[in-house]
């Protein structure tokens, strides 16, 4: 098994990576024999950074491939406490907070069956020799597609419809919420207040998932 020693040095199945699935991450996606000679190049040469935009998309493209095809015994996910785990050294190579965070949510959680409602809600985690709480993932769990949130983040109003993924900045350490929503639910609740952890990252609400 090729050990690799820049940012996919955690993960063991890089070379197992279907390249018809990887394409599905790239909305456009490039032809199959650019991605499988890209990857290739990757495992030879595993410290290369992405030069380019389109570099930087595949780059996180097979970061969310190799992520889901490891979620059944994930050491990025942390069930019993809700955490999604991100090593801090992953920021050198993709430093974009938000952007690293979606990968994780889209491999970790877009897809994933929800055991009780208390999962509606995940705490991100920088991990290091000192972890760091950056923030929080809250998921509604809308009723239909055309359904609007309304959310309320330290007396800011916000309006989240179905469909889509939103990033509230809230560097506070402890962020008080309110959110109301007219069928669906969060937390077992259509209407409720609470606090969540802020951070760096803030609140990332993903409402893709009905």
């Amino acid at each position: 098994m090729v050990r690799l020693n820049g940012l996919f040095s955690s993960f063991d199945n890089f070379d197992q990576i279907n390249i018809e699935s990887l394409a599905s991450w790239l909305k456009p996606a490039p032809p199959l024999v650019i991605l499988e000679n890209y990857v290739a190049n990757k495992i030879l040469y595993p410290q290369t950074l992405p030069a380019t935009q389109d570099e930087m998309r595949i780059d996180l493209a097979i970061l969310r491939e190799v992520i889901k095809m490891s979620k059944n015994k994930s050491p990025f996910l942390n069930i019993s406490l809700r955490k999604i785990l991100i090593p801090s050294s992953f920021l050198r190579f993709l430093p974009n907070l938000i952007n690293l965070t979606w990968v994780f949510v889209d491999s970790l959680l877009m897809s994933r069956k929800r055991q009780d409602w208390f999962e509606d809600l995940w705490t991100v985690i920088l991990t290091d020799d000192r972890d760091e709480v950056a923030g929080s993932i809250l998921l509604p769990q809308f009723k239909d597609k055309n359904e609007v949130m309304e959310l309320e983040v330290m007396d800011k109003n916000y309006k989240i419809r179905a469909g889509s993924l939103v990033v509230i900045p809230c560097q506070k350490d402890r962020c008080e919420i309110s959110y109301k929503l007219p069928k669906g639910k969060i937390l077992g609740k259509g209407e409720n207040a609470v606090e969540v952890y802020g951070g760096k990252l803030g609140l990332m609400i993903d409402g893709r998932n009905q």
